[in-house]
C-alpha cells in the first residue's frame, strides 16, 4: 500500500502562465548534513509532491503544465550516495501537461520543500556514508571515453631447431596401470616362457584383443589374482580384473578360467577363456 505523505499544492503569489513551460535542469549539492535537489523550470509553475514509503522508497514531484523534452530521462551511477537514481518522464499529456521527477532514495526519511523562483527545491538528510561532492546537474556534458586500439606487436618468426620442427603430441587415453611380475627361474627353463611360437615376451602398455588370447596361467600376489595370457605370436600379457582389452575389460579370474565383458556395435557379450596347459614335448 502506498502512503502519500506531505501532499501539497503550492500556488504562486502571482499569475502563472502554464503555456510553454519546460523542465530545464536538476542539480544536486551537499549543504552540511543535508542534500539539496533543485528542480528548475523555464518559467514558474505549480507542483505537487509526495513520498512513497513502501520499499523501495522514493520522492515524487509532479510539475503542472510542464513539458519534458529531454532526450535522456534517466540518471544512474550518480557521484553521491544519498540518491540512487533520478528519473524524469512526461507523466501526463491530457487533459493537462504533467512532468514527473522521481528521486529513488531506498530509505525511509523525512524531507522538506522550498520554493524557487522557477522550480522547487527538495532537501533530504544525507546518508551516513555520504561524503562531500561537487555540485552535480543533469546539464553536465559527459565526455565520451576514447577507446584506443593498441597495435598488436608483430610476432617474430619462430626459429626451427636443427633437428627440424617439433612434432605435436597426441594425448593417449589413460588405461589402468598393470603390474608386471618378473620371474627369475631357478632351473634352466622359465615356466612362464611359451613352448611354441617366436614370442616369449611379456607385453606391457598394449591393449590385446580377446580373440587372439589364450589363458595359460593363473596366480596370486599381494595385490590379488592375476591371469597370464598369450597371443598367437607367443607374446604374454598379465591382466587383473578391470584391466582393459579391445572393446571391453577383464571382469573376474577363477582358478581355471577368465571372464571378459565385450561391447561391440551396441551389444554386450560375455567371453570366457578356459585355462590351457600346453603339452610338454
Amino acid at each position: 500500500m502506498r502512503f502519500l505523505i506531505g501532499l501539497a499544492v503550492v500556488l504562486m503569489s502571482f499569475n502563472v502562465s502554464l503555456a510553454d513551460i519546460f523542465l530545464d535542469d536538476i542539480s544536486v549539492s551537499k549543504q552540511g548534513d543535508s542534500v539539496s535537489i533543485d528542480i528548475k523550470t523555464t518559467k514558474p509553475c505549480l507542483y505537487e509532491h509526495f513520498m512513497i514509503k513502501d520499499a523501495p522508497e522514493k520522492i515524487v514531484i509532479d510539475l503542472q503544465g510542464t513539458t519534458n523534452n529531454w532526450s535522456r530521462k534517466r540518471f544512474e551511477g550518480l557521484p553521491f550516495k544519498s540518491i540512487e537514481k533520478i528519473r524524469t518522464s512526461q507523466f501526463q499529456v491530457k487533459p493537462a501537461l504533467v512532468t514527473r521527477v522521481v528521486l529513488d532514495i531506498n530509505r525511509a526519511i523525512g524531507y522538506r520543500v522550498e520554493e524557487l523562483p522557477m522550480g522547487v527545491r527538495i532537501k533530504i538528510p544525507a546518508s551516513k556514508d555520504e561524503t562531500g561532492f561537487a555540485q552535480w546537474n543533469t546539464n553536465q556534458k559527459v565526455q565520451p571515453v576514447k577507446v584506443v586500439n593498441k597495435p598488436k606487436p608483430k610476432s617474430s618468426p619462430k626459429k626451427q631447431s636443427a633437428a627440424g620442427p617439433k612434432k605435436s603430441l597426441t594425448k593417449v587415453d589413460d588405461f589402468p596401470k598393470r603390474k608386471t611380475v618378473k620371474y627369475k627361474p631357478l632351473t634352466s627353463r622359465d615356466p612362464f616362457k611359451t613352448l611354441v611360437g617366436k614370442g616369449a615376451t611379456i607385453m606391457t602398455g598394449q591393449v590385446p584383443s580377446v580373440e587372439n588370447l589364450a589363458l595359460v596361467g593363473v596366480f596370486d600376489d599381494d595385490t590379488g589374482s592375476k591371469a597370464l595370457f598369450e597371443d598367437a605370436e607367443g607374446n604374454g600379457f598379465i591382466l587383473k580384473p578391470n584391466d582393459r582389452v579391445q572393446n571391453g575389460f577383464l571382469v573376474s579370474i577363477y582358478k581355471d578360467k577368465a571372464i571378459f565383458q565385450i561391447t561391440e556395435y551396441g551389444w554386450t557379450r560375455t567371453v570366457a577363456l578356459n585355462l590351457q596347459m600346453p603339452e610338454l614335448k
